[in-house]
């Protein structure tokens, strides 16, 4: 059933991607045609929107990056002052929501939901990252394996800290079905999954041609995300918080280095045209 409903799960991502992502690009040319309409009846304007018109996509994606890094974050840290400050509106949340999941096992589900923890278990998202670096670097993809060393690196440098300044105990042991180590937030699987599997749907999302596979690749990504950060609920090793909370900052971090990268690329592409028209 666990099985039917992830891929359930899949196809309505992979709709809802496939019909949107190309509207909103629909919709961003039909700006960048009002402005330069715009630009067409004030002299001014017009002066002013050759010179930097070009780099007006680039300052649209900073900026909506910016806006929703700043909103991920917010929710983070108000999450994050709860979890230190031990509010007892979030300890009977956290409560209820792992009661229920204990109550809830059954040998289909134990079954789906190990597998999704150990493809979201560091060592597998080592060996993933690992096997598209060496892809990477032998098609001479060298700016794509800096960015997916750096995504990846940096989210387990930025998880461990956060583990260890929180220091957050995690749920009884005796409840949990697989063994856990270490503090409990925010969740290492949800974090690393968001980050590595957000990544290389961004990489996926560039090689693809068609935008089939281009939303094939996002809701793989979140459906993988989000199976992995149940899984840890379901297996009694987290609280619904923890891995909440690693979904959220794994998206911040995620967002962050993406959005460089991008900016990095886009202006270095603007500026060899330039030199090339000259």
């Amino acid at each position: 059933m666990f099985y039917a409903a992830f891929v359930i799960l899949f196809l309505i991502l992979w709709a809802i991607f496939y019909a949107a992502l190309p509207f909103l690009r629909h919709t961003s040319k039909i700006g960048a045609n009002a402005l330069a309409r715009l630009s067409v009846r004030r002299a001014g304007l017009g002066k002013l929107q050759e010179q930097y018109s070009v780099y007006l996509p680039i300052a649209v994606m900073v900026i909506g990056g910016a806006i929703f890094t700043a909103w991920a974050g917010d929710g983070f840290l108000d999450l994050a002052e709860q979890v230190h400050s031990n509010s007892p509106k979030l300890q009977r949340f956290d409560t209820a929501i792992h009661t229920w999941a204990v109550s809830e096992r059954r040998s289909g589900a134990t079954s789906f939901f190990t597998l999704m923890s150990t493809v979201g278990g560091p060592p597998a998202l080592i060996v993933m990252v690992v096997v598209v670096s060496i892809v990477l670097l032998l098609t001479h993809r060298y700016r794509w394996f800096v960015y997916l060393a750096v995504t990846a690196g940096g989210e387990s440098l930025v998880n461990m800290e956060l583990k260890r300044y929180f220091a957050r105990a995690r749920p009884d042991v005796a409840e949990m079905l697989q063994q856990a180590q270490g503090y409990s937030f925010p969740s290492g699987h949800a974090m690393g999954s968001t980050v590595v599997f957000g990544a290389l749907s961004y990489l996926a999302f560039r090689t693809a041609t068609d935008w089939r596979w281009k939303s094939a690749a996002l809701a793989l990504a979140t459906t993988l995300i989000l199976a992995v950060a149940l899984s840890r609920v379901y297996l009694g090793v987290h609280w619904i918080s923890d891995v909440g909370a690693g979904i959220v900052i794994g998206s911040v971090w995620l967002t962050t280095t993406t959005l460089a990268y991008e900016t990095l690329r886009r202006i270095r592409t603007l500026r060899a045209r330039r030199l090339n028209a000259q």
